[in-house]
Order: C-alpha cells, then sequence, then structure tokens
C-alpha cells in the first residue's frame, strides 16, 4: 500500500485544515502525480496561518512509515517562522529527505541559497469562496451555500478553527462567529486600570523601591534634557515569592515616573498562535511601546521564556532558541530603545537565559522578598482604606509571618465583608476573627521545632557557612489554607568570588543540621525536613547533586545540566552511580554533624531553652551561646 493510499484512509480534515489543503493541492499538483518524485517546494502562505498550511501539506505527503533503511524520514513538512533562523538547521532537517515541503510567510525568511536550490516558490493566495465550498465537501460540512462561503473567506482560519465544530450546526457556528466579531476587541497590551498610587506611597519593596524612585528621578532629568539616556537604567528583572507584589510594583513604578505602563507576558504572546504569531506578538508590544515612550514596558512571567542552554527534545530546543532570540532583537535592537524601560518579573530568575540579563537589557536584578512584621502592617494600614484599627495589632503581625501583600490585601476584603455582615464597624477584634483559623501547638510539637531551628543555628555559625540573621519559632500555625513552615532561620547571604567542594559541603550540613539535633535531643528524627519542594532534604539532596555531576567538584570531571522542571532529580533517576554518590554525600555530612552538635550538646540546649523563651534570637546572640564556656 502507498503512502497516498494511507493518506486517503485518514478521517476528515477540519474545515480550516480542508480550505489550507485547497490551496496546498493546487501548488504542489505536478508533483502529487508522480508519488516517488523527490522535490523541495516552498509555500509562501497568507499571515497567521502558516500552521495550518503545514499541516495540510503534511496530510498530503508527509507519512510516519515512510523512512528510509537508515531511520530518516524521506518525506519533511516543516514552517520557518522568522528571518534569524539558523541557515544550518534548514539544511539539517533536508539533507536526507526526497520530498520537501517549507511554509513560510516570507521567502526572505529562508536563506538565498536555499531558495536558489528550490523547484519551486508558490505564493498562495488568501482563501476564496470556492476555496470553502470545495473545503465544506472534503471536511464533510453540510450546509455551505455561497453566502455562507463568502462570509467566511474573510475571516481568520483561527476564528474559523474555533467556531466551527462537528458537534454544532453550520448556521449555529456562522452565528457564533458573527457574535464573536461584534464585540468590541479586547485591549490586547495596554496599562491596567489606573491608579493614583506611586512607589512613595507602596511599602515593603526595599532595593525595588529605591530603584524605582532613581529611575524616576532619571527619567525626569532624561525629559528635561540635563542627562542622556545613555544615563538611564535601561531595565530590571523582578523576582520573588508569588504574591509579593510584582505587579502592583510595575503600576506604581509607571505613576512615580509619569509615564504610560505597557503590559504583557509570555503567555500572552504564546496565545497569539503559533511561534510566528508568538513573535508577532511580541515585537508588537516592543512597537507599541517605541510609540509610547517614555514609557514602562512590563513583562510578566519572563522565566517562561526558559534557557537556551537547558537540554530537552530538539524541537522545543529550536522553538526556545528563536522565542529567545527575538526577544533579545527587541530588547537590544540596532537602532536603540530610547525612551523605553523594560520591567520583567519571575518567580525563579535561575530559569532565564543568562544573555537576556546582560547590560542594556534586563541589566538590574532586584528581589523582592516577604515583608517584615513592619512593613506587613504598613501594608494592612494602606489597604484598610485609611480605617484606623486601634490595638498594638500584635496578634496580627504574630499571625501574619511568611505572608505575602496579595495575602494581607485578601485579608482586609474578609474583614470588610465581615464588618458589613455584623453591622459593626472594623475593629482589631473584626480583624482577627477574619484571620484564618490557628492552633496553638503542644508543648512538645514546640520544643521539636526549638530543637530543629537551633540545630540550623548552631551548624551555620560553626562552620561559618552564612553568617545567621536570626532563628525563630511558631507558636501557633493555620488550621487550613497553605501552611507555612513552623521555625525559620535567615542568613544574610555574602557575596563569595569562588566556592568549592567544602562550602557546598558545609551548606549540605547545615541543611541537615536541623533533623540531626532533632535525632540527638530527642532520640528520633520527625517529617518536617522533608516532602516539600523547598524542605532541608530536598534541597540538600539537590545541591550534592549540583556538586557530583553539574559542577563537577565530585569524583567525576564531566558535567551534565539535566533538563526539565526538576532537572537534578531527572539526572538522578537516569543514574543509579549519581544516586550512590549523592547518598554518600549526604551521609557523610550526616555523621559530620553529629560529631559537631555531639561535641556541643550544652549549647544547643541553651540555644533551645532561649528560643522557647523568646520566640526567636538574633545571629548575635546565636554565636554568644556557641561560643561561651560550657561551665557558664
Amino acid at each position: 500500500m502507498s503512502y497516498r493510499s494511507v493518506n486517503r484512509a485518514k478521517s476528515s480534515p477540519h474545515l480550516a485544515i480542508a480550505v489550507a489543503l485547497c490551496g496546498v493541492r493546487a501548488a504542489l499538483r505536478p508533483f502529487l502525480r508522480r508519488p516517488n518524485l523527490p522535490f523541495i517546494a516552498v509555500l509562501v502562505v497568507p499571515e497567521n496561518a502558516t500552521d495550518y498550511y503545514r499541516r495540510a501539506a503534511s496530510n498530503l505527503i508527509d507519512d510516519p512509515t515512510n523512512v528510509d533503511e537508515y531511520g530518516n524520514d524521506r518525506t519533511v513538512v516543516f514552517t520557518v517562522a522568522q528571518s534569524s533562523i539558523d541557515a544550518r538547521s534548514v539544511y539539517d532537517r533536508v539533507k536526507h529527505a526526497r520530498q520537501v515541503v517549507v511554509v513560510t510567510e516570507n521567502k526572505d525568511y529562508l536563506p538565498a541559497d536555499f531558495l536558489a536550490g528550490a523547484d519551486l516558490i508558490s505564493e498562495i493566495v488568501k482563501p476564496t469562496p470556492d476555496h470553502f465550498l470545495a473545503a465544506a465537501r472534503d471536511a464533510k460540512v453540510p450546509g455551505m451555500t455561497r453566502s455562507h462561503a463568502e462570509y467566511f473567506s474573510t475571516k481568520s482560519l483561527d476564528a474559523i478553527l474555533v467556531s466551527v465544530r462537528p458537534s454544532r450546526p453550520l448556521l449555529s457556528s456562522l452565528r457564533q462567529l458573527k457574535r464573536m466579531t461584534a464585540k468590541p476587541a479586547e485591549r490586547e497590551e495596554g496599562s491596567p486600570k489606573p491608579t493614583s498610587m506611586g512607589l512613595e506611597d507602596m511599602h515593603g519593596y526595599g532595593k525595588a523601591k529605591d530603584w524605582g524612585l532613581q529611575l524616576a528621578s532619571d527619567l525626569r532629568a532624561w525629559r528635561d534634557g540635563q542627562i542622556l539616556w545613555e544615563d538611564v537604567d535601561r531595565g530590571a528583572l523582578l523576582f520573588g515569592p508569588p504574591g509579593c507584589g510584582k505587579t502592583s510594583y510595575a503600576r506604581a513604578l509607571a505613576n512615580s515616573c509619569g509615564v504610560k505602563l505597557i503590559t504583557a507576558s509570555a503567555a500572552r504572546w504564546q496565545a497569539k498562535g503559533h511561534l510566528g504569531d508568538y513573535l508577532k506578538a511580541m515585537r508588537s508590544a516592543f512597537a507599541e511601546a517605541a510609540r509610547s515612550a517614555p514609557c514602562i514596558l512590563f513583562i510578566d512571567e519572563a522565566d517562561s521564556f526558559g534557557d537556551r542552554e537547558v537540554g530537552g527534545d530538539p524541537d522545543h530546543r529550536d522553538y526556545r532558541r528563536q522565542v529567545i532570540n527575538g526577544l533579545l532583537e527587541c530588547l537590544d535592537p540596532v537602532e536603540g530603545r530610547e525612551g523605553v524601560v523594560v520591567v520583567a518579573a519571575c518567580n525563579n530568575p535561575s530559569g532565564i537565559d543568562r544573555a537576556l540579563l546582560r547590560s542594556g537589557r534586563l541589566e538590574t536584578q532586584i528581589e523582592i522578598s516577604l515583608p517584615d512584621a513592619q512593613e506587613r502592617v504598613a501594608i494592612l494600614r494602606h489597604h484598610l482604606r485609611g480605617k484606623q484599627v486601634e490595638g498594638d495589632l500584635n496578634s496580627f503581625i504574630s499571625g501574619s509571618v511568611g505572608w505575602s501583600g496579595a495575602d494581607i490585601e485578601k485579608l482586609t476584603r474578609d474583614a470588610r465583608r465581615l464588618a458589613r455582615r455584623r453591622g459593626v464597624p472594623l475593629d482589631e477584634a473584626v480583624l482577627m476573627d477574619a484571620m484564618p483559623p490557628r492552633r496553638t501547638l503542644s508543648g512538645e510539637e514546640l520544643y521539636r521545632v526549638a530543637v530543629h531551628e537551633a540545630g540550623h543555628a548552631m551548624v551555620a555559625t560553626i562552620l561559618g557557612t552564612e553568617p545567621v540573621v536570626s532563628a525563630s519559632i511558631s507558636r501557633d500555625v493555620p488550621t487550613s489554607g497553605s501552611s507555612r513552615a513552623l521555625g525559620v532561620t535567615s542568613f544574610a547571604q555574602e557575596w563569595v568570588g569562588y566556592r568549592n567542594a567544602a562550602y557546598y559541603d558545609n551548606w549540605i550540613a547545615m541543611l541537615l543540621g536541623g533533623t540531626v539535633a532533632e535525632l540527638l535531643v530527642l532520640g528520633d528524627r520527625a517529617d518536617g525536613a522533608g516532602g516539600a519542594p523547598h524542605s532541608d532534604l530536598v534541597v540538600a539532596t539537590d545541591v550534592a547533586t549540583r556538586v557530583e555531576r553539574q559542577l563537577g567538584l565530585g569524583v567525576g570531571l564531566s558535567t551534565e545540566l539535566g533538563y526539565g522542571d526538576r532537572p537534578l532529580e531527572r539526572l538522578r533517576s537516569g543514574d543509579p552511580e549519581l544516586r550512590h554518590l549523592v547518598e554518600l554525600r549526604l551521609k557523610t555530612q550526616f555523621s559530620h554533624v553529629k560529631r559537631l552538635l555531639t561535641g556541643k550538646l550544652y549549647q544547643l540546649h541553651v540555644l533551645v531553652n532561649t528560643l522557647l523563651a523568646k520566640g526567636s534570637v538574633d545571629g548575635d546572640e546565636v554565636r554568644s551561646i556557641i561560643w561561651r564556656d560550657e561551665e557558664e
């Protein structure tokens, strides 16, 4: 059976694909008459429709069973969506194939040498009513009339794909499409609801606030002709946990700078369609920003763009490379982008391609941390909309440790709702009633938490990994919703020129300090050190994996980066030897920590009792307890 008879046996295509088939079939007709004739055809298709014509061409010639004796595809169909595609990647795709169809919106996207050797370069016209009438027969869509076809021919294939469905009569699809197009177009790129609040009025942003106010000052000086554009920061990357207020920051920054805010995101651009549409939407956002200069272009979900150095299957890697290359062109165009400051935001900056963070692009990286006690109170009072809540708010402060600004905003919403329902003013009692219910830890539970945090703080101080800022424990926890850690030990991360294996071993030891302290003091260890992405044992296992496989600081010199959302876990899952080396490194540091803490059990007990009495201790107090004489 020939591959062409196999294709005829397929189910009927969607109307949008069938329309594209009409144009492709007409262009490739000379080659379709001779099934084994080698050829290279370039189809230049209407705008925003490359994916439909690629699928149509695949229906005609592409057959997964048609391979040579070496397993190479003899028929290849692919799209070229931008001019910056690597010429070598084009030749690599076609070097083993006998029949090749390249679908593109612009033939100039392809290398000139490739075009010179093509057997056919065909401009496919926009679908006509006749195409829709013929496509309706192929797609088995009953009820297509000339007037219907004329209307459909004025719409995009994307709109037809969404509206025309096998389960819906054609007339209903037509009415649905007319309703869709009658609605006012949504604003594709633009600022959120305007707000008069500037960074000056915001709380909890730390260094990000300082940078933003300095940018506002520089933009005013630039507009007044006092400084050149070269003296203004080009962009910044904001990163921090979800809910820390990155989007609110962008709105306030634009207000402080007195400029328009244009919002965009990787997801919004990708939702426009295939790769060509994605890149077009990206360039459109930057073009709008250029027209609106001076302005702030805010790009959310920046970690969605990925990293070209991260592995993966070739198709995804090529897609990611073209997206990042397109973004680099927009961030650093030949003509410059005077008047446009790009601010991007993400949760995890480690997944961002390094080239995006170079000078002139997202050159300043700023972490937005969760607010401290004073900042939480300020954020609360802001969201209370001027209402004064009497009292010291200590219950709110202790119950909101680890909360983001978004969590506090939700609390004020719930509190206002509760006050309305009760018909009373919003006071501290109502505010506390609106907070999530909490459970007080038993004495035994609290003691274990204190032992665990004391172990972290002691090991970090003895080994000198990072200076301890504080250690604290919580006496109560939420009974529902997202929970937080029962205890926290925080560090002042210092800049280090280089890190050797000993540094990483000490960091692993610090992570194991809590569970080892439990074992020494209580005789067993609980499950609080594992089971979550950021738990002690999970992080320690990842650090050990990096040492052994990514950094070349372990047994071997060869390195691998892994790929996917959990690249280190993927490396371990396929390598028994790596798992053995990681386990050995963890157990070595576990034994090391046992020896350290066994020699300072007295100080460990003193630190535990201090934590129980005060709830928290600062780094100086931790160091004082550890190094005092045992007789004291």
